[in-house]
This record gives structure tokens, C-alpha cells and sequence, in this order.
């Protein structure tokens, strides 16, 4: 309780704070702006449609990321049984999905501060306030467990990095988890580091609903046609949702491979995508030079149509495509390995690529999965990633590697219905 009575005293804090950030930040100041708002548009909104007094409940995605993780749960509800409220953080993925038939009404979820939180929960008179992955807060805990309310966490990424997991936080840790009732960790490895400042029996392996996410996605866009038709013939390498970390050993890779620039790619018949983590025009124009004094010639993904013959390189200057990209190539690289820590790699897994990631794997626990199980291969140095650009993608050895890729996949198939099952049973 200590730590409780210390964030209460500087609660008001937070709010004087975020009152002078929004001067700065847009997305601070238009959740400032506009969340209150949408709110109160909820609280009318659940008076006059939900008149069957359906049980409410109310899930949580602080982004697009978690939101997707969500995607595959909120399919599995019938709406006849209960009334769905879906709460975002960031205005962008709020004002994207506002109107999305998977919820009945979605609106902005409040800052951590006492009052705001106290109106939003008291309002909504949510049964049950369901969180995915990331975005923990005390005083909205403590919030429901004063009013009664049945708190999961699911897919709690409980890696040996959170910083739930430090042992400075444990003590902290330990205060603020005691009030949610049920944890959904998605891997054994996951258990073991949550058992440590959770309570075992509110624990649950359960699994990732991100697998489902995408196997939903794969089917649906298997038609979609997104490069032209030389990309459907040549072997392709795809340098996935890469940083500046990773840009530098790419263009000395490429470089030393294929010494002619774009004749030699042409020569070996290689097609070469690039999907920048931050496709802003400055960092993509940085790329196009540096590749352009290395004899290579690249294209821009929007000016695709404008020309017959596309060149050999190609670099994604458009948002939310990435996970649609992986299908057109046989060798696939994934981003941020040597940053904060590496991206999806379940989205290039899907299309049974053959997959290298930077070293910083942590985060990731079907990132570790995949390298413990030798289904994958980790690059810490130029010439790794020399070695993996040139690796024969259909050969015997990566056709059995494809085929356990297969199964590691399908083995993860169907875990959201098996969650929300679980859910309905915990209610």
C-alpha cells in the first residue's frame, strides 16, 4: 500500500504535466482533447442500446499492435450475448478503427490520473476489463478492484526485459498485479518469469493470439497482387521492417555480394524488397543514395506502376503492407534485432520463409522459440548476413526447415477461441 500512497500523492502531478505536453506532442493533445468526449458519447451510447442489459465488456489495446492481438478474440463473441466497449490509447489507431463492427462502440481510454479513471470505470460499469500485452496502470487497477471488476491480462509479455521483471520493480510489481485477477502468459518460459511477482494460481499458459491474427490475415489476402509479376519468378530477399542499426550491414552485404550493383542482380535473377521500420521520405531518400553509389538502381513501391520493367531493388514507402510483402520472398530478414529488439517474425513464418534475425531476441519469445529449435538463423555480424543472402532457400536442408516452420505454426493455430473460452469460464 505504501507505493499506492506515494502515486497518489504525485498523481495530480501527472496530470499538470500531461497539461503542458500537449502543447507538443499531437497525439497527447488530441487524446486530451477528444477523449473525454468520446467517453461521455459511450456512457449515452450504452443507455440506449444496450437496453437487454447484456454483460459489458471492455477490452484494451494501447495501439494497432495490440489491437490486431485482440482482432481474432472479439471474432470469436457473439454480440447477442454480451456488449462489446473497445478503449484505445493512441488517437491514431482510435480514429482508424472507431467504427469497426467487431465492438458496438469504442472511445479513448484515460490517462492514469484518480479522477479521470475513477469516472470512466463507474460509468461504463464495465463485468469484466480485459488487457493485451502492454499498457498496465496502477490507479485503473486499483480502480477495479474497488468497484468489483474482473481484470485479465492476456498475452502478457512478462519477458525476462519487462521492466515488471527488474528486480527494482518486483516489490512495485508484485503491489500492482495483485489486482487483476487472471494472467494470460503465452509460453512456459513466460510463466516462470511471472510466477515470480504473480500469484501461480492466477496464472494461465494460454498461448499467443498473434498466430491467429495471422492465419486470418494470410487467408484473406492470399489473392492480393501487391508486387508485379517479375517478382513472382525471381528469388526474392526481404529485408523486413529493418533500422538504422540494421540499414548499414544491408547495403555492405548487397555490396559485397553482388560487386556489380544492379547487373549482378540481374544476372543472378535477384529480387530485393526493402521495408524501412519508418518509411518517412528523408530516411528512404538516405537509402536510395547510399544503395545508387553502390551501382544499384532502386524504386519507390508508389512508383511501381509508372514504369513496365521494375528495377531489381524495391523500397516500401507505404505503412501496413509489410506482413502481405512476406509471401513474394524466400529468404527473409527481420528488423531491429540489434536495437530495441526484433520484430514479428510470425508474419514471414506463416509463408514458410526462411528467416534471420538480429541478436536481440529477448522480447520475442517465438523469436527465441524459433532459434532454439534451429528454425531460424541469428545474424551478428556482416559477414552472417553475407552467408544468409546466399544460402539456397530450396535445398534439402531448408526444405525440412520449412516443413518444422509448417508445424510450429499450426501447433499455434486456434488459440483465441481457446482464450476467450477460458475467459467465459473465469466470468
Amino acid at each position: 500500500m505504501f507505493f499506492y500512497l506515494i502515486y497518489f500523492l504525485f498523481n495530480p502531478l501527472l496530470y499538470i504535466i500531461l497539461y503542458f505536453l500537449k502543447f507538443f506532442n499531437k497525439k497527447i493533445r488530441e487524446h486530451k482533447n477528444f477523449a473525454f468526449h468520446s467517453i461521455k458519447k459511450t456512457i449515452h451510447y450504452i443507455d440506449k442500446f444496450n437496453q437487454n442489459k447484456k454483460k459489458i465488456l471492455l477490452f484494451h489495446a494501447a495501439s494497432a499492435g495490440e489491437f490486431e492481438q485482440l482482432k481474432p478474440i472479439l471474432n470469436n463473441i457473439d454480440k447477442n450475448q454480451f456488449f462489446i466497449i473497445q478503449s484505445f490509447s493512441s488517437p491514431t489507431i482510435f480514429n482508424k478503427e472507431r467504427n469497426n463492427n467487431l465492438f458496438d462502440i469504442a472511445c479513448y481510454h484515460p490517462y492514469d490520473v484518480f479522477w479521470q479513471s475513477y469516472y470512466f470505470f463507474s460509468n461504463l460499469k464495465p463485468h469484466a476489463y480485459i488487457i493485451t500485452r502492454h499498457d498496465i496502470w496502477p490507479i485503473h487497477l486499483f480502480i477495479t478492484r474497488i468497484l468489483n471488476i474482473k481484470t485479465f491480462y492476456i498475452n502478457a509479455n512478462l519477458h525476462n526485459n519487462s521492466i515488471w521483471c527488474q528486480w527494482y520493480m518486483k516489490k512495485i510489481a508484485k503491489t500492482i498485479f495483485k489486482n487483476i485477477d487472471y494472467v494470460f502468459v503465452p509460453s512456459k518460459d513466460i510463466f516462470q518469469n511471472a510466477y515470480k511477482i504473480i500469484d501461480s494460481s492466477k496464472l494461465y499458459i494460454m498461448g499467443d493470439t498473434r498466430f491467429d491474427q495471422i492465419f486470418n490475415r494470410y487467408e484473406k489476402n492470399k489473392k492480393l497482387q501487391l508486387l508485379p509479376q517479375k517478382f513472382h519468378k525471381t528469388k526474392n530477399i526481404i529485408f523486413g521492417s529493418y533500422d538504422k542499426f540494421d540499414e548499414t550491414m544491408i547495403i555492405q552485404s548487397l555490396s559485397t555480394i553482388y560487386k556489380k550493383g544492379d547487373i549482378s542482380l540481374k544476372e543472378s535473377q535477384i529480387g530485393i524488397i526493402l521495408v524501412p521500420h519508418e518509411p518517412v521520405k528523408r530516411n528512404i531518400d538516405e537509402m536510395i543514395n547510399k544503395l545508387k553509389k553502390n551501382k544499384f538502381k532502386v524504386q519507390k513501391f508508389s512508383d511501381l506502376k509508372q514504369k513496365k520493367e521494375p528495377n531489381s531493388i524495391i523500397i516500401i514507402d507505404k505503412i501496413g503492407i509489410l506482413a502481405d510483402l512476406y509471401k513474394y520472398s524466400q529468404l527473409a530478414y527481420v528488423g531491429a534485432g540489434f536495437g530495441r529488439g526484433v520484430h514479428s517474425v510470425i508474419e514471414p513464418a506463416v509463408y514458410n520463409c526462411v528467416i534471420s534475425f538480429g541478436p536481440n531476441i529477448e522480447m520475442l519469445n517465438e523469436a527465441k522459440d524459433l532459434y532454439k529449435n534451429n528454425l531460424a538463423y541469428k545474424i551478428f555480424k556482416t559477414t552472417d548476413m553475407i552467408n544468409f543472402i546466399q544460402l539456397n532457400p530450396m535445398d534439402t536442408k531448408h526444405t525440412k526447415m520449412k516443413n518444422s516452420l509448417n508445424l510450429y505454426m499450426r501447433k499455434n493455430k486456434n488459440i483465441a477461441n481457446r482464450v476467450w473460452e477460458k475467459i467465459v469460464e473465469l466470468l
